[in-house]
């Protein structure tokens, strides 16, 4: 049985066995245990190597002044519920087009996780935490250079050399400032993985880094507290493993959209297939020599309806006609209006024929309160194709004025114009992120080697 006190995972720090630097005499407390294979004094930056009695042995001695990091040696915080403290710290950067990109990489020790790398990108501010990783990713035969593992497809985002350019602490590998390596950084967002490969005694050494992206909310409420308050920079940009939200919610949405598709073309089928479309009025051959005007009776008195209007004229050849159309209503004396133009052009242009114009226009009256209404037509047309008083009779190309017209009036005409706004609601979210995750990878590729040409 327990006493119910919390286990503790490290131990204590007044009982850690501290030595001294042989180089500036700083004391030095091993946290790493017998993994520690590289000691980097923080103090003055002198490398050493801890023996198997426990005794430092002094590799290299310096001097130089000590670099303060956004986290500090020794800090410990807690991320995926472990609790990591940072027991070595080593700055890098690589140099692309003359201009230097620099990043920490801080060193955590559990000690029954392991080790972890908690990376900190100084350029844009932004974090990931990796791991080591013993399986070697499947290379994958495509156009853009990829790797694939656990069934998840990574792309290449860039590669240059890396050096060391500040170290202190605790190392698992022998590393010292001026440590060149190639690294070729792989991206599935939020994930990403790093081959690193560098020269060693043995030959070449090849280390890959299993990665994820970390938010900076995270890193403060991993490490921040009344002892060590922190003031970590904000991220600036699109780093490469930050995931992209827009992308992330295009499948429920698209999914989304689908089942409102189903809801929408069901709701316009019942609704269409309710409205009579009954002609109320129709008339044929009506010549242009005077105003039409007839009663008629459109709908249930009271009731608001849709009442359409079309209008052709005939003959019609590169000519055009036009009826002004008056709806009154003989209870109330109110009108509605509406002007019609038929037209049709064609002709040959350089070889090819062309055509254009409609020669049966419609509009669409809503909310026609039902009664009994005096329609008045008002008719025009060309009078091009005119000639001594007679039509004349056309070739291909010469105008032809209108003889005739029809008119006919329908009510209870569904108007599809309802039904297309509420399709655009339901495309216009699934179609805003799909955009706005597009303009995201774009920001992001901006920076790696395949930057997207403007």
């Amino acid at each position: 049985m327990t006493d119910g006190a919390p286990h503790r995972l490290f131990r204590e720090e007044a009982r850690v066995e501290t030595t001294q630097c042989l180089g500036c005499g700083g004391p030095i407390a091993l946290h790493g245990f017998g993994a520690v294979q590289r000691v980097v004094c923080p103090h003055c930056g002198s490398v050493l190597e801890p023996s198997d009695s426990g005794a430092l042995a002094l590799l290299q001695k310096a001097a130089r002044a000590r670099q303060q990091g956004v986290l500090p040696l020794h800090a410990r915080g807690k991320l995926d519920g472990t609790t990591w403290e940072i027991i070595g710290v080593c700055w890098r950067r690589c140099v692309v087009d003359g201009v230097a990109y620099p990043w920490q990489e801080y060193f955590l020790y559990n000690p029954y996780k392991g080790y972890r790398w908690l990376i900190y990108s100084m350029s844009d501010g932004h974090w990931s935490l990796g791991e080591a990783l013993a399986a070697a990713p499947k290379i994958c035969e495509t156009k853009h250079h990829s790797v694939e593992l656990r069934k998840r497809r990574y792309k290449h985002f860039q590669g240059a050399d890396a050096v060391v350019t500040y170290v202190e602490g605790e190392f698992t590998w022998q590393v010292q400032v001026g440590d060149k390596a190639h690294v070729d950084d792989f991206v599935a967002p939020p994930l990403g993985l790093s081959v690193e490969q560098s020269s060693g005694p043995d030959g070449a050494e090849l280390n890959r880094t299993f990665q994820r992206h970390v938010d900076r909310a995270e890193v403060l409420a991993a490490f921040a507290s009344d002892k060590l308050p922190l003031d970590l920079p904000k991220e600036r940009g699109i780093g490469p493993l930050r995931p992209n939200r827009w992308q992330a919610q295009q499948r429920s949405l698209w999914l989304s959209c689908l089942g409102l598709l189903a809801a929408w073309l069901a709701a316009t089928w019942f609704v269409s297939g309710r409205a009579t479309e009954r002609v109320v009025y129709q008339r044929t051959d009506v010549p242009f020599d005077a105003p039409l005007s007839e009663e008629i009776t459109i709908g249930t008195p009271g009731v608001p309806t849709t009442v359409e209007v079309s209008f052709t004229a005939q003959p019609l050849s590169n000519s055009w006609a036009f009826a002004e159309v008056m709806l009154v209503n003989l209870d109330t004396e109110e009108a509605v209006g509406v002007g019609l133009e038929a037209s049709y052009y064609a002709g040959i242009d350089g070889g090819e024929s062309w055509s254009e114009g409609d020669t049966q226009p419609d509009a669409v009256l809503g909310r026609v309160v039902g009664g009994r209404y005096l329609l008045q037509v008002t008719p025009q047309r060309d009078t091009a194709g005119l000639s001594d008083g007679l039509f004349a009779l056309s070739l291909y190309g010469a105008p032809r004025s209108p003889e005739s017209f029809s008119l006919r009036v329908r009510e209870d005409v569904f108007l599809y114009r309802y039904s297309v706004l509420p399709l655009l609601v339901i495309l216009f979210f699934p179609i805003l992120a799909t955009v706005l995750g597009w303009i995201f990878e774009r920001r992001r590729w901006q920076n790696s080697d395949y930057a997207p040409s403007e």
